[in-house]
């Protein structure tokens, strides 16, 4: 009898040590996954290149800030073939019809235009910018608030194999659902860093930046070659790693090329309206 009682105990006893061992070991295996997912990473996107002959300084910042081209504007092509030279990641920055009435430059989509209009631009924007490997919306408020031609816009994307950035030009865009409905590679800007090109400005929409990678994993900016948003990236660009935050280049948000959100997954992202 004595021999059975002091089993159970040795059992017991081995049973509360193995599950202590297994608790402390699921404890280190999860620390890895832990430390790898805190990676916080910023997408920069500098937008309107082309116009101007002061964008070439816009070669001078990292190679990691992507170039998103205007079609057929007077440095168009120089710029893009000097981006592709650096290894830099290069996209269409393609005009779109805004609420305003604004000029859109050469090539830009328009609302009631027939699809055969749309592609023609489209296939026209497209061969005058070298090397684009995705597509954000320059202006386009109207446009990219009506579902039937951003339908229309995202079915020549895929056929082409391309990425899309919601540049967010107004909250009534529906242009990140069109593409998600479409299964494009697709995400969105969350800031608009130069909107007001102030020192003071720019600063407190590149902490709020830094502050939506930390929480997100992942934020995307928007900025314009103007010579003071210049002058503002050199000086901060340098020192992002000793934030801990990496800058990273828009086709690093889709590898290998998957959609960066899921229509499981487009409820829990908050919309990010135009500030």
């Amino acid at each position: 009898m004595l021999n059975i009682v002091l089993f159970k105990k040795t059992d017991r006893q081995l049973h509360d040590w193995f599950a202590l061992f297994l608790s402390v070991l699921l404890t280190f295996l999860c620390l890895p996954v832990a430390a790898a997912s805190v990676d916080p990473k910023i997408v920069l996107i500098l937008d309107d290149i082309g116009i101007r002959y002061s964008d070439r300084q816009a070669l001078a910042l990292p190679k990691e800030v992507t170039f998103s081209i205007l079609p057929d504007a007077p440095l168009t092509t120089e710029l893009s073939e000097l981006a592709h030279a650096q290894g830099r990641d290069i996209m269409l920055h393609m005009p779109m019809e805004p609420f305003d009435g604004q000029a859109m430059g050469p090539d830009g989509l328009k609302v009631g235009m027939y699809e055969t209009q749309m592609e023609d631009l489209f296939d026209r924007a497209l061969h005058s910018v070298p090397y684009a490997i995705g597509v954000n919306n320059h202006m386009g408020s109207r446009l990219t608030s009506l579902a039937a031609p951003m339908r229309t816009f995202m079915a020549m994307i895929k056929a082409r194999n391309l990425f899309f950035i919601d540049s967010r030009t107004s909250a009534q865009t529906v242009a990140e659902e069109t593409a998600l409905d479409a299964g494009i590679p697709v995400a969105r800007r969350h800031v608009f860093l130069d909107h007001v090109r102030t020192e003071a400005a720019m600063a407190r929409e590149y902490a709020r930046l830094l502050k939506l990678a930390r929480e997100q994993g992942v934020a995307v900016a928007i900025a314009h070659p103007h010579p003071e948003t210049l002058r503002f990236l050199q000086s901060k660009l340098p020192h992002l790693q000793a934030q801990g935050i990496s800058l990273a280049t828009v086709s690093d948000l889709f590898s290998p090329r998957p959609s960066m959100m899921t229509k499981q997954k487009r409820a829990e992202i908050p919309l990010a309206a135009p500030k």
